[in-house]
């Protein structure tokens, strides 16, 4: 769980809100955590919240779960303490999480474990704080998946990924279903997004970071704050683009696309 070669204390994710509606862009993915959670009760973490935004809407959409946000970025957790909204924010050093085992009855995690060098050892942390029987939810991106945009760009040195979001691991559903088995945590189910419409939209979104520079923060973060007509008409865009992804993916999701919905029993 050691800090890659990104600066994450400059570049943060994770501040605006968001709902489980198709025009916001992680709403898919708060959707589908939401359904897990459903027989879940007390204590929730997510790992790797950044600015806290998806621990809120948890919290919001289930007030009766104990949500705890843990980020090993100082600057992001300072900045969900800001704005905690029944939500307790802790930071960790990343040699271990500051959690005894078998508290936690369910961990979630959306686009982290592709940031870590070391994704074994977290998911052998993520194990050992859950409860037997407890839930693991993670939202994975799967870019060495078989068949999609990412894995063909990347075979052809496509990094920017890497360069403009900090993303080390290219991951496929096989990999990740072993390296989680092998930690004592057993895929149930998997649901599918970022289906070949909305990856080109990605693509080139990351294309043009390319030939505009790297943004500080996520096309929602970066909205939020801006004001005008041209940031109205940015948002309405962003909207459109998002409610094309998610139900492309909802009518797609029991087809393999390159982001992996996953949900996990600790054994």
């Amino acid at each position: 769980m050691e800090a890659v070669a990104f600066d994450y204390e400059s570049k943060q994710w994770g501040k605006s809100d968001v709902y489980p509606r198709p025009w916001y862009l992680q709403g898919l993915k708060l959707r589908y955590c939401l359904d897990d959670l459903s027989r879940t009760h007390g204590l929730c973490i997510d790992l790797g919240c950044g600015g806290g935004n998806m621990a809120r809407a948890i919290k919001r959409e289930r007030p009766d779960l104990r949500v705890c946000g843990v980020d090993l970025s100082r600057a992001a957790i300072e900045q969900a303490r800001r704005d905690p909204r029944g939500v307790q924010f802790m930071g960790t050093t990343g040699d271990s999480l500051p959690f005894p085992a078998a508290t936690a009855d369910a961990i979630v995690i959306f686009d982290v474990l592709e940031h870590v060098e070391d994704p074994a050892a977290m998911l052998a942390e993520v194990a050992r704080i859950l409860k037997p029987g407890g839930l693991f939810h993670i939202a994975l991106p799967l870019e060495g998946q078989p068949w999609t945009i990412y894995n063909l760009l990347r075979r052809r040195g496509w990094d920017a990924k890497r360069r403009h979001s900090g993303h080390i691991q290219a991951f496929d559903a096989n990999a990740f279903r072993t390296m989680a088995g092998e930690t004592g945590l057993r895929v149930q189910r998997v649901r599918w997004s970022f289906h070949p419409l909305f990856a080109l939209v990605d693509v080139l979104y990351y294309r043009w970071l390319d030939l505009r520079g790297p943004v500080s923060g996520s096309v929602e973060d970066t909205l939020a704050r801006r004001k005008g007509l041209m940031a109205r008409a940015l948002t309405v865009l962003k909207g459109v683009v998002a409610s094309a992804g998610w139900y492309e993916s909802r009518l797609l999701k029991w087809v393999p696309g390159a982001c992996g919905h996953f949900t996990c029993i600790r054994r």
